[in-house]
């Protein structure tokens, strides 16, 4: 307890959150599931999100709609994407007097897409909408000013770009969204402890027994990444987005597959699409493409081949860190030639 407002400050800085809006979660499903249990939903209430959203945070949002008899309006993203104007038109479309909150991804988890949150945020604002950001992929991957967002809601992983240990996350509660907010599991009240943080961080802090390594990392964690290069988080963010959009180019270019959306919305991720097959055995994300697991047993390159419901979509999807280069991209790009120089259907 002593080291949490410290580590609580450090998230706060990395982030742009103000002072006292940001709370340690296990994980970025854990974020969702909280801010749904605290939503109060009635019969013939709507919430909005769209067919890129992680499948975790779908069925959340189905849960808490169905057991309070709200309905989940999915909007479907149409792949390839023209650019962030088409995701915001589609999903403020769909957006009515009825609508009590939207979740969407910062980064899209199947394609890799930056949705446009900013733009989202403040058109859901000027109806008095709420909207809720799935930042799995966001810290650490893009530069993040949550105050500046505007968001009401905001959680991120910290084990994905940050590198910290698993179990190690965050949640972003708008100052004026925390009044009543409490956890999904309840362990202490605001008033069992005397501590510099906001009755919000307070209840937070200590929920059942966890393991506090992780979180403790995050500090740590933050300070290593930003001396690996000579620019700092910036440095990162930069280089590993414009390596995410080279192999973009290079994939699609020896191979014919078109990228999901225009280059600039790409952060450090990259995907093409691929003709659409059923997942094998299990639905998504159990389910492993035949394509995925050639390329691991056969050829040693582990890249997801990734899945999305509605409107249904396959993409092979890579990431970009600084331990990568672009040869790496143009042996995955030569080994998906070979895969149809065969004749084998990717």
């Amino acid at each position: 307890m002593p080291a949490l407002p410290g580590i609580l400050e450090s998230i706060e800085q990395f982030t742009g959150a103000r002072r006292g809006s940001v709370v340690l979660v296990p994980n970025a499903t854990t974020g969702v599931n909280t801010v749904l249990s605290n939503l109060e939903l009635n019969p013939g209430d709507e919430v909005v999100t769209t067919g890129q959203e992680y499948f975790a945070s779908r069925n959340a949002l189905r849960f808490y709609a169905e057991r309070r008899g709200a309905r989940v309006i999915e909007v479907p993203i149409e792949i390839p994407v023209a650019g962030p104007e088409q995701v915001v038109g589609a999903i403020m479309s769909r957006v009515t007097s009825r609508t009590a909150l939207v979740l969407a991804d910062h980064v899209s988890s199947p394609t890799g897409m930056v949705f446009p949150v900013e733009t989202l945020a403040r058109e859901l604002d000027r109806l008095g909408v709420d909207l809720l950001v799935d930042g799995a992929h966001g810290p650490g991957m893009l530069p993040l000013d949550l105050e500046e967002l505007g968001a009401a809601y905001y959680t991120g992983n910290c084990h994905k770009w940050m590198c910290t240990p698993q179990t190690a996350a965050l949640l972003y509660v708008r100052p004026d969204r925390q009044a009543g907010f409490r956890p999904a599991v309840m362990s202490h009240f605001h008033t069992d402890f005397d501590v510099d943080m906001s009755p919000f961080q307070v209840e937070f802090s200590w929920n059942g027994t966890i393991d506090p390594t992780p979180r403790m990392a995050i500090p740590f964690a933050i300070r290593y990444m930003e001396g690996l290069h000579p620019e700092g988080w910036k440095g990162i963010m930069r280089d590993n987005h414009e390596l995410a959009v080279a192999a973009t180019e290079l994939v699609s270019r020896e191979t014919g597959l078109q990228p999901p959306c225009p280059l600039d919305m790409l952060g450090s991720m990259g995907s093409v699409v691929l003709p659409y097959l059923p997942p094998s055995v299990l639905p998504p994300p159990e389910g492993i493409d035949p394509l995925q697991d050639r390329l691991r047993s056969e050829r040693g390159i582990e890249v997801p081949v990734t899945f999305t419901p509605n409107p249904s979509g396959r993409f092979l999807r890579f990431s970009c860190q600084l331990y990568n280069s672009l040869p790496q991209y143009e042996e995955l790009a030569s080994s998906l030639r070979e895969e149809l120089s065969r004749g084998i259907r990717l």
